[in-house]
């Protein structure tokens, strides 16, 4: 019965338009609670079960973000069966979250970005050039970039744009800088300029954002860098905005977020950053 319910919650997902990684994400969440949960129907899921279920998370040893993400999942569950009827109370309300430590998103270092850079070009696959280099360089969502047809991309001798659409299919305009030009004119000598998706499948469909999770997964295990996503290649894009010195509410912009609150995650300094600024300090 819960299985079927939780079903249709992510179908529900699907249909407004949720990023493929968060329904990923949700499915997660939910099964694990349900396989945890002694409860069989929704109805008699408390505000008890929601803390316990807490509480076996942490003695799991599981992380404060993902514990707080699953509890976040519950409240954004339950919120939706009220509103279909199906229960009258949403009991993960007012359970608390875990207390986190505040640091900025991963993000790739310089070093990192270049390595992986080789790793695509030693691939000698214009296409892959051009889906990682863009990804680092308008930190567009992966779901976002897929979406992209021709009629999006605008090119110019000296300047360019993509129209992105984002969460409830707001647009935003992205500059393309002269690296990710570059690499897309010499893809567009293989796709040549037809109208379509902007990046093609090895069988002429537009890309899916799981080939370009496994597209990222390859290339970084040759550049042996571990747990790289195309998430992380937004972090990377926000991050080195910040680090060179763009104003964080230009930064919201180009990422398309609704509040400065989630930029401000960038201007978090790294254990890194930390490091270097006590090393001002040194005398050796």
């Amino acid at each position: 019965m819960i299985e079927k319910i939780i079903e249709d919650f992510l179908a529900h997902l699907k249909n407004i338009d949720s990023a493929e990684t968060t329904v990923r994400s949700y499915r997660s969440d939910l099964k694990k609670f349900i396989r945890w949960s002694p409860e069989t129907s929704l109805e008699s899921i408390g505000p008890l079960d929601v803390a316990e279920f807490k509480r076996y998370l942490q003695k799991q040893g599981q992380k404060p973000a993902t514990i707080n993400r699953a509890l976040a999942t519950l409240s954004t569950f339950f919120d939706w069966a009220v509103d279909k009827g199906l229960i009258e109370n949403n009991p993960a309300s007012n359970v608390k979250y875990v207390k986190e430590v505040e640091t900025a998103p991963k993000s790739l270092f310089r070093r990192e970005q270049l390595a992986l850079m080789r790793a695509v070009h030693q691939g000698e696959k214009l296409r892959d050039i051009a889906i990682i280099t863009f990804l680092l360089h308008t930190g567009l969502r992966v779901s976002e970039m897929c979406r992209l047809t021709m009629d999006d991309i605008i090119m110019k001798e000296r300047s360019g744009s993509v129209t992105a659409t984002g969460k409830g299919n707001k647009q935003r305009k992205v500059p393309l800088n002269v690296t990710v030009r570059n690499a897309l004119v010499k893809w567009f000598r293989v796709r040549g300029h037809e109208p379509g998706p902007l990046f093609l499948s090895q069988k002429g469909r537009g890309i899916s954002p799981r080939s370009v999770e496994r597209l990222v997964k390859k290339y970084s295990y040759h550049a042996h860098l571990d747990g790289v996503t195309p998430h992380i290649l937004r972090h990377t894009f926000c991050k080195s905005l910040i680090d060179a010195g763009v104003s964080i509410d230009r930064v919201a912009v180009l990422a398309g977020h609704e509040s400065l609150n989630t930029t401000a995650r960038y201007t978090r300094p790294t254990q890194v950053d930390l490091q270097k600024a006590v090393e001002k300090l040194a005398w050796e």
